[in-house]
C-alpha cells in the first residue's frame, strides 16, 4: 500500500530497494556508455543537450537505463513567470524519456534580457522562498514528476535571512519537492567560505534527500572549484557514507566534465559508489509530490 510521505509518495517499509549508482551522460563518454557496463545502473542527462533533434538519442538512452533529467536553464529563482519556451522544451523532453525525477538548481540564471550562463546565488529570504515554491509546483505540475533542487558551488557569498539548509527544508515542506545534494559543491563551498560541510548536512532533513552528486574538486589560483575533472574527493566520499546512513537516497550520480580518465577508472569509482550502498536498504517510492 502506498502512503504519502514528506515531499514523496513512499511505499510500505516492507518493500525495499537499494540506491542506484549512476553517471552523468557526457558525449565524451558515449562510446563507453553504449557498451552498457554493469557498473552503470542509471544515467543523468542534461536536458538542453537533447533539445532540437536530440530526442531520438534521449529515448534510446532511456530504453537502456533508468534516467533522471537535469537542467540549469529554468532559473527557478527568477521572479515572475518561468520562461515559457524553456519550460515547454523541458516538459517535452521529460514526456519523451519518462525519467524517475527531474532536477534544477538553487539559484538565479536569467531574465528576459540576460543569461548569466549558470545559476548564481541569490538572497535566501521569505520572498525568494515564495518564488521558488511557486516555480517548483509549476514544474512538477507540468512534468508530472518529482522535482529535486540542487545546492550550487560559488565563490560568492550573499548575506541572507535564512541559512541554506533552513531555506531548502522550508522549500521541500512547502512545495513537495525533494533535494539533490551536490556533495562536491558543498565541500568546495565549505573550503572556500570556511564552514563545516558536515554541520551543513546535519541541518538538512534527511527524508528530503533523494539523490547525490559526487565528483572531483580542484584548487586553482587560490579558489576552490567543483571542476569534475579529478577523482572524487576523499571528503566527498566520507560525507556520502555519512548521509547514506541517515537518508533514503535513491541514486548517487558521478559527474565528470573534463580530463576524462580511462573507462576502467570511472568503473572503479562507480563500484565504490555501489560498495557504499551495498546492504543499505531504503524505502522505495513512486516519484511524485504531496500537496502541502
Amino acid at each position: 500500500m502506498v502512503v504519502a510521505g514528506p515531499g514523496l509518495a513512499r511505499a510500505d517499509a516492507a518493500e525495499t530497494l537499494r540506491a542506484l549508482a549512476g553517471i552523468a551522460y557526457r558525449p565524451a563518454l558515449a562510446s563507453w556508455i553504449d557498451t552498457r557496463p554493469a557498473t552503470i545502473q542509471c544515467l543523468e542527462i542534461i536536458a538542453e543537450q537533447f533539445y532540437k533533434g536530440g530526442e531520438t538519442l534521449a529515448r534510446s538512452l532511456s530504453s537502456r537505463h533508468p534516467i533522471v533529467v537535469h537542467t540549469s536553464r529554468l532559473s527557478l529563482g527568477t521572479p515572475g513567470a518561468l520562461d515559457r519556451r524553456e519550460l515547454d522544451w523541458f516538459v517535452s523532453l521529460v514526456r519523451e524519456v519518462k525519467p524517475l525525477w527531474v532536477s534544477e538548481h538553487l539559484g538565479f540564471r536569467r531574465t528576459a534580457e540576460v543569461d548569466l550562463g549558470y545559476p548564481t546565488p541569490i538572497p535566501l529570504d521569505a520572498n525568494t522562498l515564495s518564488v521558488f515554491v511557486d516555480h517548483c509546483r509549476e514544474v512538477m505540475d507540468r512534468c508530472g514528476k518529482l522535482l529535486l533542487v540542487e545546492n550550487i558551488a560559488s565563490p560568492l557569498t550573499i548575506t541572507s535571512a535564512l541559512s541554506e539548509p533552513e531555506f531548502l527544508n522550508r522549500l521541500c515542506d512547502a512545495s513537495g519537492c525533494g533535494l539533490l545534494v551536490d556533495l562536491t559543491a558543498l565541500v568546495v563551498n565549505s573550503r572556500q567560505h570556511r564552514f563545516a560541510a558536515g554541520s551543513w548536512l546535519a541541518r538538512i532533513v534527511p527524508t528530503h534527500v533523494v539523490q547525490l552528486h559526487v565528483g572531483g574538486a580542484a584548487l586553482r589560483n587560490g579558489v576552490w572549484l567543483d571542476t569534475h575533472g579529478e577523482d572524487v574527493d576523499a571528503e566527498v566520499w566520507a560525507l556520502a557514507a555519512d548521509l547514506l546512513a541517515r537518508a533514503p537516497i535513491r541514486a548517487i550520480v558521478l559527474e565528470r566534465d573534463e580530463r576524462f580518465p580511462p573507462a576502467s577508472d570511472l568503473a572503479a569509482e562507480l563500484r565504490r559508489v555501489s560498495s557504499l550502498v551495498r546492504g543499505r536498504l531504503i524505502e522505495s517510492f513512486a516519484p511524485g509530490r504531496r500537496d502541502p
